[in-house]
């Protein structure tokens, strides 16, 4: 068996996403199962070197998790021909300028959603790297879930007829940070920093409403600020710019038409974090991330 290394710059993983799911739960995961199996006999083995702005976090979690590399200056890692892959998880309204860079230095990228704020920014990003002739992609995460998959089958086979109406629900409470901590950064309630539930969230319901009902056509959107004021990291309050709730109709290709409403303020009484209800001319089905129930027209 042939081990090859993979060295992957990872830019943005002292944030909750970057070090819980793509360090934590992916590469990590990876390296404590002795590499992945290519099934042509040799081994891919991944090489995180650790970026970000903070060196005293970047340097607990190297100390924390064994790593070797880690550095705050990105464009000497981009600048190291050893490294053959950019992943990036920082906040949004840093990643077009990074991505930018690790596709000028020739650097495959995977990086989180959304590419960029706006339709021009993520449209060059992606122009950018076909001219350079790299590989790049985007978290789609959500299609390989266990009940999307049962759910992409049950599409797949024919079972609901002639789909009519999909009807999701995605939220949780996050706190307000007063006296109890927020479960997410505090960026993510400030426009300006690139915040906001759209950003966020619209980029999975793309993905998913494409892969397994059709492209969508149109949006409609209402969205909120329910929560004005939130606190902050080091416990100070502060105004939430961002919206936390959006209210989106989403017409697809082939007539079916999509609800989704998405949440950071209420969390209802259900099984999963995110549901979807889909119905057809013969059947029904709810599917959330691990299960999916069904009911046949008879």
């Amino acid at each position: 068996m042939t081990r090859r290394t993979v060295r992957i710059a990872m830019n943005g993983v002292t944030g909750r996403m970057g070090y819980r799911q793509h360090l934590v739960r992916s590469l990590l995961r990876l390296r404590e199962e002795g590499g992945l199996d290519l099934g042509d006999g040799t081994t891919l083995w991944p090489e995180p070197v650790l970026v970000g702005r903070r060196e005293h976090a970047l340097r607990a979690l190297a100390e924390r998790h064994g790593l070797e590399h880690w550095s705050t200056d990105l464009d000497a890692v981009l600048a190291d021909p050893s490294i053959e892959i950019y992943f990036d998880a920082q906040v949004t309204s840093a990643r077009e300028e990074a991505v930018k860079k690790a596709i000028a230095a020739g650097k495959h990228v995977y990086c989180e959603k959304p590419t960029g704020t706006t339709l021009a920014g993520a449209v060059e990003l992606a122009r950018l790297a076909d001219a350079a002739g790299i590989k790049h992609g985007v978290v789609q995460d959500k299609l390989f879930l266990p009940g999307l998959l049962k759910l992409r089958r049950l599409v797949e086979g024919g079972f609901f007829g002639r789909i009519l109406s999909v009807r999701g629900e995605f939220g949780y409470w996050v706190f307000e940070g007063d006296w109890q901590s927020a479960q997410r950064p505090s960026w993510n309630y400030r426009a300006q920093d690139g915040g906001g539930i759209v950003v966020d969230m619209f980029p999975h319901w793309e993905y998913v409403l494409h892969e397994l009902f059709g492209r969508v056509r149109s949006v409609q959107a209402l969205t909120a600020t329910h929560i004005p004021q939130r606190w902050d990291e080091q416990g100070k309050p502060y105004d939430a710019t961002a919206d936390d709730a959006a209210y989106g109709i989403f017409e697809l290709e082939g007539g079916a038409i999509a609800q989704i409403n998405s949440s950071w303020a209420v969390r209802v009484n259900r099984d999963e974090l995110v549901e979807f209800q889909v119905d057809g001319t013969h059947g029904s089905a709810v599917a959330g991330l691990r299960n999916c129930r069904v009911q046949h027209r008879s």
